[in-house]
């Protein structure tokens, strides 16, 4: 079965284009492939017109869209180039933290700090911070630079893929209770299931804590933080509470404390797939995501446009001038590049 070809059909199915009947379409929808694309279509429709009503006919800017997207991705981009949303007042400016080999990122450094101690405290049984701190513990350190997503398999078993401009740490051999690892940026899990050691993902503000499941954890900032569940049951907890939540759900910081709301999974585990998607996403949000893969520094004048809300949506495969125009076609906005920044007039 030529996969590319069954999308196709379904789109002109979806579109009522082509001569193609409910035979064909009951033949494509057997298949595995074409099951998930029809399944991708519906998700990615019913998100962008959750908060807007019907979207308008956009078939110029979708047909400009596809002639630049990897066929292979075409389906899971169907129709969601999108319009604005409502304003809020504030200013945004953003410089991209980076970091080498010779100078850690001190978010990652903090994150280290935390590993050595409980690792620590759980292997040696010591009773002390100041002693705790003192033993020295093997980890691993993985960073991902701008542009780029890696995977990787943990000690345990455990597959982790990490978005850009992301970093993970471990230990080179998890402790008899408890299986820590610190995450800076963004990162999907797939948590090898063990009833007898939690696995646990701290992050600069909030902890996650699991048996085994699948979720996806993004902490680039104190301000755009989740933690959002695809299948079972998951502990997310800050200083100030603690919350559970179940598929279909996501925890997110409110003033510090910590919100669930219900959610669409694929609004933020699709970067996986090579696509940038959000739903009704903060101005902020959207502006971080594209400094972190384009290794851009963002600059945000106007006051406000911080909590503008958008449907947006681009492909990784994109150059950063594409995904800034497509976000000017979807919006009021005045984006530039300049250099190394991106800049937003209006």
């Amino acid at each position: 079965m030529n996969k590319n070809k069954d999308i196709d059909r379904l789109l002109d199915f979806a579109d009522n284009e082509g001569n193609i009947d409910l035979q064909e379409v009951e033949r494509l929808l057997d298949s595995e492939d074409g099951m998930e694309a029809w399944q991708e279509m519906e998700d990615l429709e019913e998100a962008a017109n959750r908060t807007m009503g019907r979207m308008p006919d956009i078939d110029k800017e979708w047909e400009a869209l596809k002639t630049r997207v990897n066929p292979k991705r075409r389906f899971h981009i169907w129709k969601a180039v999108a319009v604005a949303a409502a304003a809020v007042v504030a200013i945004f400016i953003i410089s991209n933290v980076d970091w080498s080999e010779k100078e850690t990122n001190p978010e990652v450094a903090a994150l280290e700090e935390i590993i050595d101690k409980k690792e620590a405290e759980q292997a040696k049984h010591v009773e002390t911070t100041a002693t705790a701190q003192t033993v020295s513990i093997h980890k691993k350190r993985v960073e991902v630079p701008a542009g780029e997503t890696r995977s990787l398999t943990l000690p345990d078993g455990t597959e982790v893929w990490l978005n850009a401009k992301s970093t993970l740490v471990y230990p080179e051999s998890f402790g008899k209770k408890v299986r820590r690892v610190a995450l800076y940026g963004e990162a999907y899990f797939k948590v090898k299931r063990d009833q007898r050691h939690p696995f646990v993902i701290h992050t600069r503000n909030v902890d996650t804590r699991v048996l085994g499941t699948e979720f996806n954890v993004r902490s680039y900032d104190a301000n755009d933080t989740h933690v959002t569940l695809v299948k079972g049951l998951v502990e997310v907890s800050t200083t100030y509470n603690k919350v559970n939540i179940e598929r279909n759900q996501d925890a997110s910081l409110d003033g510090g404390k910590l919100v669930v709301a219900d959610v669409n999974p694929k609004d933020y585990t699709s970067w996986r797939e090579g696509v940038m998607y959000f739903d009704n996403a903060s101005l902020r949000t959207i502006l971080q995501q594209l400094g972190a893969w384009y290794d851009m520094n963002i600059v945000c004048n106007d006051s406000r446009l911080l909590d503008h809300h958008f449907h947006f949506i681009f492909s990784k495969d994109d150059s950063v001038e594409e995904a800034v125009n497509l976000l000017n076609s979807s919006s009021n906005l005045d984006i530039k590049v300049d250099g190394n920044t991106i800049l937003i007039e209006k």
